[in-house]
């Protein structure tokens, strides 16, 4: 059986082809609605300086026009992906081969962090667990921003007919990402997640900004 981070690999490896469907409408998503979002939830939630954590960065597209300014920017993520080509320029000061259940940083040592649609491929209880180590890695204060997606997000209802089509077609199953075993169920579901890990939830949002496809949810390491 593969390992997770040989299935990683491998997807994006698939997303580097230059004939794969799913590689370009992923970029142009990125680039015409992610990026815009990104900057605004980092502009409203990030602080203003020190250093910040995408975590979990994959190739860093959808962050690529994050204003660095005072901020020290820096890009982790376990698989090859953070070794990849800058396809969108991500403005990191420095990109970090990791794991999220134990990242390289003191503790206290971040002022911030974000990532988007990485904490749905972890079943409820290592979810948790991750997100402890993120707020252990955070300062008093620090907060974190988290694109989750939902089970009831428009990606959902895009790409599911789709995939259900190219299983048929292919005779075997066919996803667009890995597993995601634990898309948000509600807001409450998200803002729960967040206090059980030790974060103060301070907003949980989900609208036509980033196209309904993640519930974001805001969390602060309390002092």
């Amino acid at each position: 059986m593969a390992s997770e981070r040989q299935i990683w690999d491998r997807h994006w490896r698939d997303l580097e082809q230059v004939d794969s469907l799913i590689g370009r409408l992923a970029s142009v998503v990125r680039r015409t609605i992610l990026r815009r979002a990104v900057c605004h939830y980092a502009a409203r939630w990030l602080p203003a300086d020190g250093v910040l954590l995408e975590a979990g960065c994959g190739t860093g597209e959808a962050s690529a026009t994050l204003p660095a300014a005072g901020r020290r920017l820096i890009g982790l993520d376990h698989s090859l992906a953070v070794q990849l080509g800058n396809r969108g320029l991500p403005p990191y000061e420095l990109r970090v081969v990791g794991d999220l259940h134990a990242l390289p940083f003191r503790a206290g040592s971040l002022a911030g962090a974000w990532n988007l649609g990485v904490l749905e491929h972890f079943p409820t209880a290592e979810g948790i667990v991750v997100l402890r180590e993120l707020r252990s890695a955070l300062r008093e204060g620090g907060v974190a921003v988290l694109f989750w997606p939902p089970a009831f997000g428009s990606s959902i209802l895009a790409l599911t007919p789709v995939e259900w089509v190219l299983s048929l077609a292919r005779r075997r199953r066919f996803r667009f990402f890995p597993e995601e075993v634990n898309r948000l169920r509600s807001p409450r579901h998200g803002r729960a997640m967040l206090t059980s890990s030790g974060f103060e939830p301070l907003a949980a949002d989900f609208g036509p900004r980033d196209a309904f496809i993640h519930v974001v949810l805001v969390g602060s390491r309390p002092a």
